[in-house]
């Protein structure tokens, strides 16, 4: 039975993630942040962590669940995330950058290192981070997106923490992708959304499925397909 850890797994993409995965049957282990969110989890196939992807004792947590259940892991999706729309720059504050980095980032960057050992023992490991138009460096230069300091440069620095990671990890036969997942109706989600959770999560299962694990690494845009820049 293949295995999937997904961050941010209590609400919104990450709560419709774990819903198809288990409709799948797969084994998962949602990562979430409450014990009550945990609690309410728990059932066949799915083992819920309680962690906080911002905490140092994250990569305790996951590895030491991983490590009890003894399986390999066939994919980590790094969902976990946070906004504050603040606009321009007398409205960007040093600290909802900081705050932002430790989640989109740091958190990505825990997560994969936790799991690193339980992707290894997989025939077809695959790490998916999940990413934002709103991080294109290019289509920001060029006038597509202005204003929200902390998210677009939060999500720009994980898509580089994407294409480190997957230099190193591919001679371990791990691959890491970044995928925009579309423009998703959630609570926190853009004026001209207009894709539901639990549609992206169905096509995000079915593009796992059918990647090439030769592909490049990429920023691919999930629900209109092909690759957005960098």
């Amino acid at each position: 039975m293949p295995a999937v850890l997904i961050t941010g797994a209590g609400k919104g993409f990450g709560r419709a993630m774990l819903e198809e995965y288990l409709r799948r049957g797969w084994t998962a282990y949602p990562v979430v942040r409450d014990s009550r969110v945990a609690a309410s989890l728990e059932g066949s196939g799915c083992r819920p962590i309680v962690a906080d992807v911002v905490a140092s004792d994250a990569e305790g947590l996951i590895a030491a669940t991983l490590d009890a259940c003894g399986d390999p892991l066939d994919l980590l999706v790094n969902n976990a995330g946070i906004i504050r729309k603040a606009r321009g720059l007398a409205a960007a504050e040093p600290e909802d950058l900081e705050s932002h980095f430790r989640v989109h980032c740091l958190g990505a960057l825990r997560c994969t290192r936790a799991a690193r050992p339980w992707l290894r023992r997989a025939e077809r490991p695959l790490v998916v981070n999940v990413t934002s138009r709103f991080g294109s460096i290019g289509q920001t230069a060029a006038g597509g997106f202005r204003g929200i300091y902390a998210y677009n440069v939060a999500k720009a620095a994980q898509n580089m923490l994407t294409a480190c990671l997957d230099q190193e990890l591919r001679d371990e036969r791990i691959r890491v992708v970044a995928v925009h997942p579309g423009r998703l109706r959630t609570t926190v989600g853009a004026a001209d959304a207009d894709t539901e959770p639990a549609v992206a999560a169905r096509a995000l299962a079915d593009w796992v499925d059918r990647l090439d694990r030769d592909a490049p690494c990429a920023c691919w845009d999930l629900m209109r397909g092909g690759v957005i820049e960098w």
